[in-house]
Protein backbone atom coordinates (compact mmCIF):
# COMPACT_ATOMS: atom_id res chain seq x y z
CA UNK A 1 0.00 0.00 0.00
CA UNK A 2 1.55 3.52 -1.04
CA UNK A 3 2.13 5.88 1.98
CA UNK A 4 1.04 8.90 1.88
CA UNK A 5 3.77 11.58 2.22
CA UNK A 6 4.49 14.70 3.69
CA UNK A 7 2.46 17.78 3.15
CA UNK A 8 5.47 20.05 1.42
CA UNK A 9 5.87 17.18 -1.09
CA UNK A 10 1.64 16.91 -2.26
CA UNK A 11 2.47 18.14 -5.34
CA UNK A 12 4.44 15.62 -6.74
CA UNK A 13 2.71 13.06 -4.58
CA UNK A 14 -0.57 13.97 -6.66
CA UNK A 15 1.42 14.03 -10.21
CA UNK A 16 2.12 10.41 -9.52
CA UNK A 17 -1.29 9.61 -8.62
CA UNK A 18 -2.61 10.96 -11.43
CA UNK A 19 -4.25 14.12 -9.42
CA UNK A 20 -4.73 18.01 -9.81
CA UNK A 21 -0.90 18.21 -11.32
CA UNK A 22 2.47 20.39 -10.20
CA UNK A 23 0.47 23.44 -9.62
CA UNK A 24 -1.78 22.28 -6.94
CA UNK A 25 -0.78 24.44 -4.34
CA UNK A 26 -1.44 23.42 -0.84
CA UNK A 27 -2.31 25.82 2.10
CA UNK A 28 1.15 26.63 3.25
CA UNK A 29 1.89 27.96 -0.48
CA UNK A 30 -1.08 29.76 -1.10
CA UNK A 31 -0.15 31.52 2.34
CA UNK A 32 3.75 32.38 1.73
CA UNK A 33 2.64 33.36 -2.02
CA UNK A 34 0.01 35.57 -0.83
CA UNK A 35 3.00 37.43 1.74
CA UNK A 36 5.49 37.51 -1.14
CA UNK A 37 2.76 39.32 -2.84
CA UNK A 38 1.98 41.70 -0.47
CA UNK A 39 6.10 42.05 0.00
CA UNK A 40 6.24 42.96 -3.63
CA UNK A 41 3.49 45.54 -3.69
CA UNK A 42 5.02 47.29 -0.62
CA UNK A 43 8.67 47.11 -2.31
CA UNK A 44 6.92 48.87 -5.59
CA UNK A 45 5.07 51.56 -3.56
CA UNK A 46 8.97 52.04 -1.76
CA UNK A 47 10.31 52.54 -5.15
CA UNK A 48 7.60 54.82 -6.23
CA UNK A 49 8.03 57.13 -3.36
CA UNK A 50 11.84 57.03 -3.93
CA UNK A 51 11.71 58.15 -7.19
CA UNK A 52 9.29 60.58 -6.46
CA UNK A 53 11.89 62.23 -3.94
CA UNK A 54 15.21 61.69 -5.54
CA UNK A 55 14.21 61.20 -9.10
CA UNK A 56 14.10 58.17 -11.52
CA UNK A 57 18.08 57.46 -11.39
CA UNK A 58 16.98 55.91 -8.33
CA UNK A 59 15.83 53.27 -10.12
CA UNK A 60 19.40 52.58 -11.20
CA UNK A 61 20.03 51.26 -7.17
CA UNK A 62 16.89 48.94 -7.11
CA UNK A 63 18.63 47.61 -10.25
CA UNK A 64 22.26 47.31 -8.70
CA UNK A 65 20.67 45.80 -5.62
CA UNK A 66 18.86 42.94 -7.25
CA UNK A 67 22.57 41.90 -9.36
CA UNK A 68 24.25 41.92 -5.55
CA UNK A 69 21.01 39.98 -4.33
CA UNK A 70 21.24 37.49 -6.62
CA UNK A 71 24.71 36.80 -6.06
CA UNK A 72 24.19 36.97 -2.64
CA UNK A 73 21.01 34.15 -3.02
CA UNK A 74 23.04 31.54 -5.05
CA UNK A 75 25.71 31.64 -2.40
CA UNK A 76 23.38 31.75 0.59
CA UNK A 77 21.39 28.80 -0.89
CA UNK A 78 24.60 26.75 -1.03
CA UNK A 79 25.57 27.31 2.80
CA UNK A 80 21.86 26.76 4.00
CA UNK A 81 22.09 23.37 2.44
CA UNK A 82 25.14 22.37 3.87
CA UNK A 83 24.28 23.75 7.25
CA UNK A 84 21.03 21.60 6.93
CA UNK A 85 22.76 18.40 6.04
CA UNK A 86 25.62 18.94 8.26
CA UNK A 87 24.56 21.40 11.19
CA UNK A 88 27.36 23.57 10.95
CA UNK A 89 28.47 26.80 9.43
CA UNK A 90 31.14 26.72 6.90
CA UNK A 91 33.18 29.43 7.26
CA UNK A 92 35.11 27.99 4.04
CA UNK A 93 31.90 28.93 1.66
CA UNK A 94 33.84 32.33 0.59
CA UNK A 95 36.66 31.11 -0.30
CA UNK A 96 35.10 28.18 -2.27
CA UNK A 97 33.06 30.90 -4.46
CA UNK A 98 36.95 32.32 -4.83
CA UNK A 99 37.94 29.20 -6.23
CA UNK A 100 35.09 28.60 -8.38
CA UNK A 101 35.64 32.16 -9.84
CA UNK A 102 39.36 31.42 -10.74
CA UNK A 103 38.98 27.84 -12.19
CA UNK A 104 36.76 29.61 -14.79
CA UNK A 105 39.67 32.66 -15.26
CA UNK A 106 42.01 29.29 -15.74
CA UNK A 107 39.56 27.66 -18.13
CA UNK A 108 39.07 31.09 -20.20
CA UNK A 109 42.49 32.10 -20.66
CA UNK A 110 43.56 28.42 -22.07
CA UNK A 111 41.25 29.14 -24.87
CA UNK A 112 37.70 28.13 -23.93
CA UNK A 113 34.94 30.49 -23.71
CA UNK A 114 33.25 31.80 -20.28
CA UNK A 115 30.73 29.69 -20.63
CA UNK A 116 32.52 26.61 -20.96
CA UNK A 117 34.63 28.18 -18.02
CA UNK A 118 31.37 28.44 -16.03
CA UNK A 119 30.43 24.73 -17.15
CA UNK A 120 34.40 23.25 -15.72
CA UNK A 121 34.40 25.29 -12.76
CA UNK A 122 30.64 24.03 -12.03
CA UNK A 123 31.89 20.17 -12.38
CA UNK A 124 35.16 20.83 -10.78
CA UNK A 125 34.43 22.22 -7.47
CA UNK A 126 31.28 19.40 -7.72
CA UNK A 127 34.34 16.92 -7.13
CA UNK A 128 36.18 19.27 -4.60
CA UNK A 129 33.06 19.46 -2.42
CA UNK A 130 32.70 15.76 -2.48
CA UNK A 131 36.74 15.86 -1.41
CA UNK A 132 35.93 17.90 1.28
CA UNK A 133 33.35 15.86 2.78
CA UNK A 134 35.48 12.28 1.74
CA UNK A 135 39.11 13.39 3.26
CA UNK A 136 37.86 16.25 6.33
CA UNK A 137 33.95 16.68 7.32
CA UNK A 138 33.02 12.56 6.77
CA UNK A 139 36.08 11.90 10.08
CA UNK A 140 34.30 14.72 11.89
CA UNK A 141 31.00 13.41 12.23
CA UNK A 142 29.43 12.96 15.95
CA UNK A 143 31.81 15.59 17.16
CA UNK A 144 29.43 18.47 17.47
CA UNK A 145 29.61 21.95 15.77
CA UNK A 146 32.84 23.44 17.04
CA UNK A 147 35.47 20.92 14.93
CA UNK A 148 34.06 21.11 11.44
CA UNK A 149 33.47 24.59 11.92
CA UNK A 150 37.50 25.57 13.24
CA UNK A 151 37.99 22.91 9.98
CA UNK A 152 36.38 25.30 7.32
CA UNK A 153 38.24 28.35 8.70
CA UNK A 154 41.21 25.76 7.98
CA UNK A 155 40.07 24.94 4.71
CA UNK A 156 39.62 28.15 3.98
CA UNK A 157 43.20 29.48 4.42
CA UNK A 158 44.33 26.26 2.82
CA UNK A 159 42.53 27.94 -0.93
CA UNK A 160 42.90 31.31 -0.48
CA UNK A 161 46.37 30.73 0.15
CA UNK A 162 46.83 28.33 -2.59
CA UNK A 163 45.45 30.77 -4.86
CA UNK A 164 47.84 33.36 -3.80
CA UNK A 165 50.62 30.33 -4.86
CA UNK A 166 48.80 29.97 -8.01
CA UNK A 167 47.23 32.98 -9.69
CA UNK A 168 49.47 36.04 -7.29
CA UNK A 169 47.96 38.67 -5.65
CA UNK A 170 47.41 40.26 -8.64
CA UNK A 171 43.75 41.09 -10.02
CA UNK A 172 42.03 39.81 -12.57
CA UNK A 173 39.39 40.84 -15.19
CA UNK A 174 37.15 38.35 -16.85
CA UNK A 175 38.59 39.11 -20.52
CA UNK A 176 35.04 39.58 -21.65
CA UNK A 177 33.62 42.70 -23.97
CA UNK A 178 32.76 45.56 -22.25
CA UNK A 179 29.16 46.25 -22.94
CA UNK A 180 27.77 49.98 -22.27
CA UNK A 181 24.31 50.45 -20.30
CA UNK A 182 21.17 50.46 -22.30
CA UNK A 183 19.17 53.19 -21.92
CA UNK A 184 15.63 52.55 -20.24
CA UNK A 185 14.30 56.18 -19.84
CA UNK A 186 16.46 59.42 -19.23
CA UNK A 187 19.14 58.56 -15.98
CA UNK A 188 17.70 55.36 -16.47
CA UNK A 189 19.81 52.70 -17.80
CA UNK A 190 21.16 48.85 -17.49
CA UNK A 191 23.92 46.88 -18.14
CA UNK A 192 23.38 43.83 -20.18
CA UNK A 193 25.89 41.25 -18.04
CA UNK A 194 25.71 43.00 -14.55
CA UNK A 195 21.92 44.20 -14.14
CA UNK A 196 20.30 41.47 -16.64
CA UNK A 197 22.18 38.50 -17.13
CA UNK A 198 23.20 37.49 -13.21
CA UNK A 199 19.71 38.25 -12.21
CA UNK A 200 18.67 36.13 -14.73
CA UNK A 201 21.23 33.26 -13.70
CA UNK A 202 19.93 34.57 -10.12
CA UNK A 203 16.84 33.14 -10.72
CA UNK A 204 17.25 30.31 -13.42
CA UNK A 205 18.92 28.71 -9.70
CA UNK A 206 16.72 29.45 -7.37
CA UNK A 207 13.65 27.82 -9.68
CA UNK A 208 16.26 24.86 -10.20
CA UNK A 209 16.50 24.41 -6.38
CA UNK A 210 12.85 24.96 -5.57
CA UNK A 211 12.75 22.04 -8.43
CA UNK A 212 15.22 19.49 -6.71
CA UNK A 213 13.97 20.13 -3.21
CA UNK A 214 10.30 19.39 -4.07
CA UNK A 215 10.57 17.10 -6.97
CA UNK A 216 12.97 15.02 -6.97
CA UNK A 217 14.06 11.62 -4.65
CA UNK A 218 17.34 13.25 -4.24
CA UNK A 219 15.95 16.45 -2.95
CA UNK A 220 12.90 15.19 -0.50
CA UNK A 221 16.32 12.85 0.98
CA UNK A 222 17.88 15.63 1.39
CA UNK A 223 14.80 17.81 3.27
CA UNK A 224 14.28 14.40 5.02
CA UNK A 225 17.91 13.89 5.86
CA UNK A 226 18.35 17.77 7.14
CA UNK A 227 14.58 17.08 9.28
CA UNK A 228 15.83 14.36 11.35
CA UNK A 229 19.35 12.15 10.19
CA UNK A 230 18.48 9.09 12.30
CA UNK A 231 14.70 8.23 11.02
CA UNK A 232 15.75 9.05 7.32
CA UNK A 233 18.38 6.19 8.31
CA UNK A 234 15.57 4.27 9.50
CA UNK A 235 13.57 4.40 6.72
CA UNK A 236 16.08 3.38 4.33
CA UNK A 237 17.70 6.33 2.83
CA UNK A 238 21.51 6.48 2.43
CA UNK A 239 22.31 9.58 4.00
CA UNK A 240 25.98 9.30 3.08
CA UNK A 241 25.05 9.55 -0.70
CA UNK A 242 22.56 12.59 -0.09
CA UNK A 243 25.34 14.48 2.22
CA UNK A 244 27.89 13.74 -0.94
CA UNK A 245 25.12 15.13 -2.78
CA UNK A 246 24.53 18.47 -1.00
CA UNK A 247 28.41 19.13 -0.80
CA UNK A 248 28.66 18.03 -4.64
CA UNK A 249 25.42 20.87 -5.24
CA UNK A 250 26.48 23.15 -2.38
CA UNK A 251 30.04 24.12 -3.83
CA UNK A 252 28.75 24.05 -7.56
CA UNK A 253 26.57 26.86 -6.50
CA UNK A 254 29.17 28.60 -4.74
CA UNK A 255 31.33 28.78 -8.35
CA UNK A 256 28.97 29.95 -10.48
CA UNK A 257 28.44 32.74 -7.83
CA UNK A 258 31.87 33.14 -8.00
CA UNK A 259 31.57 33.85 -11.86
CA UNK A 260 28.96 36.30 -11.21
CA UNK A 261 30.75 38.36 -8.44
CA UNK A 262 33.81 38.18 -10.95
CA UNK A 263 31.58 39.90 -13.67
CA UNK A 264 31.21 42.81 -11.47
CA UNK A 265 34.29 43.15 -10.19
CA UNK A 266 38.32 41.97 -9.71
CA UNK A 267 39.43 38.74 -9.06
CA UNK A 268 41.16 38.48 -6.09
CA UNK A 269 42.15 35.79 -3.62
CA UNK A 270 39.97 37.33 -0.88
CA UNK A 271 37.22 38.36 -3.07
CA UNK A 272 35.05 35.55 -1.13
CA UNK A 273 35.57 36.52 2.28
CA UNK A 274 34.36 39.96 1.48
CA UNK A 275 31.34 38.95 0.40
CA UNK A 276 30.86 35.97 2.94
CA UNK A 277 29.71 38.76 5.65
CA UNK A 278 26.41 39.47 3.52
CA UNK A 279 25.51 35.24 2.64
CA UNK A 280 25.78 34.81 6.55
CA UNK A 281 23.52 37.99 6.86
CA UNK A 282 21.25 36.40 4.68
CA UNK A 283 21.15 33.17 6.11
CA UNK A 284 19.98 34.23 9.30
CA UNK A 285 17.93 36.90 8.33
CA UNK A 286 15.73 34.91 6.13
CA UNK A 287 16.34 32.22 8.73
CA UNK A 288 19.29 29.46 9.04
CA UNK A 289 18.13 25.97 7.84
CA UNK A 290 15.59 27.19 5.20
CA UNK A 291 16.39 27.30 1.69
CA UNK A 292 14.07 29.99 0.95
CA UNK A 293 14.55 32.22 3.59
CA UNK A 294 17.76 32.47 2.32
CA UNK A 295 16.06 33.35 -1.04
CA UNK A 296 14.28 35.91 1.01
CA UNK A 297 17.49 37.20 3.23
CA UNK A 298 19.23 37.63 0.14
CA UNK A 299 16.63 39.76 -1.61
CA UNK A 300 16.80 42.19 1.67
CA UNK A 301 20.48 42.21 2.27
CA UNK A 302 21.30 43.24 -1.19
CA UNK A 303 19.01 45.46 -1.68
CA UNK A 304 18.88 47.18 1.50
CA UNK A 305 22.68 47.83 0.96
CA UNK A 306 22.44 49.11 -2.62
CA UNK A 307 19.09 51.37 -2.08
CA UNK A 308 20.30 52.86 0.97
CA UNK A 309 23.32 54.67 -1.06
CA UNK A 310 20.73 57.88 -2.50
CA UNK A 311 20.09 58.14 1.18
CA UNK A 312 24.02 58.56 2.37
CA UNK A 313 24.27 60.61 -0.56
CA UNK A 314 22.04 62.82 -0.01
CA UNK A 315 23.54 63.21 4.05
CA UNK A 316 26.70 63.70 2.46
CA UNK A 317 25.29 67.03 0.98
CA UNK A 318 26.72 70.00 2.92
CA UNK A 319 23.62 71.87 3.49
CA UNK A 320 22.62 68.41 5.72
CA UNK A 321 25.31 67.20 7.58
CA UNK A 322 28.06 66.73 5.06
CA UNK A 323 29.17 63.18 5.89
CA UNK A 324 31.84 62.78 4.71
CA UNK A 325 32.53 59.43 2.39
CA UNK A 326 28.50 58.83 2.37
CA UNK A 327 27.70 55.84 0.17
CA UNK A 328 30.62 53.51 1.97
CA UNK A 329 28.00 53.71 5.26
CA UNK A 330 25.48 51.95 3.08
CA UNK A 331 27.62 48.62 3.72
CA UNK A 332 26.35 48.88 7.31
CA UNK A 333 22.75 49.00 6.54
CA UNK A 334 22.50 44.92 5.57
CA UNK A 335 23.89 44.61 9.64
CA UNK A 336 21.41 46.96 11.46
CA UNK A 337 18.62 44.99 9.77
CA UNK A 338 20.53 41.76 11.00
CA UNK A 339 20.38 42.86 14.55
CA UNK A 340 16.73 44.02 13.99
CA UNK A 341 15.55 40.65 13.21
CA UNK A 342 17.84 39.24 15.75
CA UNK A 343 16.18 41.32 18.34
CA UNK A 344 12.69 40.54 16.93
CA UNK A 345 12.80 37.22 15.55
CA UNK A 346 15.72 35.64 15.96
CA UNK A 347 14.78 32.91 13.97
CA UNK A 348 14.35 34.69 11.26
CA UNK A 349 11.58 36.04 8.65
CA UNK A 350 10.92 32.27 7.02
CA UNK A 351 12.61 30.37 9.76
CA UNK A 352 10.48 28.02 11.97
CA UNK A 353 9.98 29.46 15.48
CA UNK A 354 11.19 26.75 18.21
CA UNK A 355 8.37 24.98 19.90
CA UNK A 356 8.61 27.33 23.20
CA UNK A 357 7.25 30.92 21.59
CA UNK A 358 4.25 29.15 20.19
CA UNK A 359 1.18 29.45 22.16
CA UNK A 360 0.32 25.97 22.45
CA UNK A 361 3.33 25.66 24.47
CA UNK A 362 2.33 27.47 27.04
CA UNK A 363 -0.75 26.04 27.43
CA UNK A 364 0.11 23.04 27.42
CA UNK A 365 2.73 24.03 30.61
CA UNK A 366 -0.30 25.94 32.00
CA UNK A 367 -2.46 22.84 31.68
CA UNK A 368 0.37 20.83 33.18
CA UNK A 369 0.94 23.20 35.59
CA UNK A 370 -2.36 23.14 37.34
CA UNK A 371 -2.82 19.59 36.97
CA UNK A 372 0.11 19.04 38.80
CA UNK A 373 -0.96 21.15 41.74
CA UNK A 374 -4.40 19.20 41.40
CA UNK A 375 -3.05 16.09 41.63
CA UNK A 376 -1.01 17.30 44.87
CA UNK A 377 -3.83 19.00 46.50
CA UNK A 378 -5.83 15.52 45.93
CA UNK A 379 -2.94 13.30 47.34
CA UNK A 380 -2.64 15.87 50.10
CA UNK A 381 -6.21 15.53 51.19
CA UNK A 382 -6.61 12.08 51.01
CA UNK A 383 -3.42 11.40 53.53
CA UNK A 384 -5.27 13.86 55.86
CA UNK A 385 -8.58 12.27 55.17
CA UNK A 386 -6.46 8.68 56.24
Amino acid sequence: MAIPPEPESLSAWTVARGGRGLFHLTRRTRRQLLRGGVACLAFVGLNALLAARFGVSILNYTIAGLSVSSIVIVSAIGLTLIYGIRGFANFAHGDIIALGAYVALFVNLNGLSLIWGTIAAFAVLALFGILFELVIFSRLEGRGPVPPIVASVGLGLIIQNGIRTLATTRPWLYPVPAYSDIPIAPGLGVNPIRHILTPAIGLLFVVSAHILLTYTNLGKAMRATADNLELAKATGIDTKRVTYATWAISCSFASTAGVLLGLTSFLRPEMGLNILLLIFAAVIVGGVGSPWGAVLGGLVIGLSQEMSAPLFIWLGQPDVIGLVNASAYKVAIPFIILIVVLILRPWGIAGRPPAFVSRVYFVERITQAILSRTAKAEQADGDDGG
